[in-house]
């Protein structure tokens, strides 16, 4: 049901609030992720069709990828809170040159994806279990085999996601 209130969100705020400013998804749950100032982000451009489409599918799909990696981890009532404070999708967006239309991302090993964000994870009883600021890169992300998430467009960072879960997150959850 959360998948499709998302959806529905998502192709309801780029086209129909086009005169309004865009309202970013939100994931609420377990794992809320809040997608802070996302218009002074360092790079969440399309090479074609509507911002503010682009950057709500981008937050939704990151942040749905956030709550479906961090939920299983979580004890009974933990709850964890991320606000992300900036983006750097991997590649860069150039223009085409009259090639095509549209502008192309190119995504080399020199536009690593890059990601800021806090996060506080608190108990059942509403104390501060872990909090923490964090600023991550994945320098060789065009290095490593993506297998797991080869279909989907933002591979890069949900692969970087996930090594920060791993090696930092779930560890502080255990302990």
């Amino acid at each position: 049901m959360r998948k499709l209130i998302w959806l529905a969100l998502a192709l309801f705020t780029g086209s129909a609030l086009a005169d309004e400013a865009p309202k970013w998804p939100t994931q609420d749950g377990d794992v809320t992720v809040v997608w802070q100032e996302p218009d002074n982000y360092t790079d969440v451009k399309t090479g074609s069709g509507v911002q503010s489409r682009y950057q709500n599918h981008v937050f939704a799909t990151l942040g749905k990828h956030l709550q479906k990696r961090i939920e299983p981890l979580l004890a009974e009532g933990e709850t964890v809170n991320i606000t992300v404070t900036n983006l750097d999708l991997a590649g860069d967006v150039r223009p085409s040159f009259g090639a095509s239309p549209n502008d192309i991302r190119i995504v080399k090993g020199i536009y690593p994806p890059r990601i800021e964000f806090s996060y506080e994870v608190k108990a059942a009883d509403g104390s501060v279990k872990v909090a923490g600021e964090e600023k991550i890169a994945d320098l060789g992300f065009d290095t490593q085999t993506t297998s797991r998430y080869r279909s989907e467009a933002l591979r890069y960072e949900m692969r970087m996601l996930d090594d920060w879960v791993n090696r930092t997150l779930e560890p502080q959850l255990k302990g």
